[in-house]
Formats: structure tokens, sequence, C-alpha cells
């Protein structure tokens, strides 16, 4: 994929799939609200160096995941409040019955705790559409260890929830 004329037209055209995945990187919309405003600094400061050849998306996903895992590691070297789903701000247009509120947090709670690498990976493939080779350039490492994440967090996430499929 050959990098976009402008990064104005790339901002535009990412924005708003960096902003959603940081959101579930980090729990939160003002934490991933100052992640993707960083990313995008970041990426803006390094588009004129991108090659030809460059899978643009992919380097885009590693900038916004280092920047996660940083103000993950901040937070945990903080002792910082932990991530929060807030449930009760889903849009009014869905319907959530309470004990579908309680499954949810437990999902959400189960995520949280899994390790940084693996949830970035859960998250760019199940919500991002991202195969391993892109799962790879945006968490560091190559396919195998991509698929291994994923495979690894959603083992933990069923042995969390219960699951045994």
């Amino acid at each position: 994929m050959n990098p976009p004329s402008s990064f104005a037209e790339f901002a535009e055209r990412h924005r708003s799939d960096i902003l959603r995945y940081l959101v579930r990187m980090l729990g939160n919309e003002p934490d991933a609200q100052d992640a993707c405003q960083d990313a995008f600094l970041r990426a803006q400061r390094a588009f004129a160096n991108l090659a030809p050849d460059s899978n643009v998306r992919a380097w885009l996903y590693r900038i916004a995941t280092n920047g996660a895992l940083n103000a993950m590691r901040r937070r945990s070297r903080l002792a910082a409040r932990a991530v929060e789903v807030d449930l009760d701000t889903l849009p009014a247009s869905v319907s959530v019955s309470a004990d579908q509120r309680q499954e949810l947090r437990a999902v959400a709670d189960a995520v949280r705790l899994l390790p940084p690498r693996q949830r970035a990976a859960l998250m760019l493939r199940q919500f991002h559409d991202m195969n391993y080779s892109e799962i790879a350039a945006a968490v560091g490492g190559n396919e195998a260890t991509a698929r291994a994440n994923v495979y690894q967090a959603i083992k933990k996430l069923r042995a969390v929830l219960g699951g045994t499929q």
C-alpha cells in the first residue's frame, strides 16, 4: 500500500479507528484521546520518511500500540486507577439487561488482566480486522508471535470466564 499523498488525508482516514483501538487498550476515552493525539504527532514527524512500499496502517498502529503500552506502564508505575469500562454510558440505541451488563463487566475485567501485548494483538485481530502479518508489524515480533499472542489471549479469557471452547 502506498503512503497517502498528505498527512491530513492520512490522519483523517485513520483517526477514528486508532481512537477506538486506544479506548479498547486503555479502557477510557480521556486516556485514549491523549494517546491518539500523541500517536498522530509522532506519525506526523516521521510521515515524510515513509518508504513508498510501507504498510502505513500497520506503521500507525505500531506507533499507537507503543504509546498505549507506555501509558499502561506509566499507569502501573504510578499505581493509577484500574481501567473501568463505563457500561452505563452505552448509546441509548443499545439495550442491555442487568445480567448482560454484569457479563460485559466480567469480560472487560478479564481483558484488562491480559498482558499488554496479548491485549493489543487480540484487539487488532478481533476489532480491526488485521491479519497476523499486520499485527506483527503493529505490535512487534513476527507472524508466529502475533498468532501466539492472540491464541494465548483467547485461552486466558476462556479460562477466566469459564469457557470450554
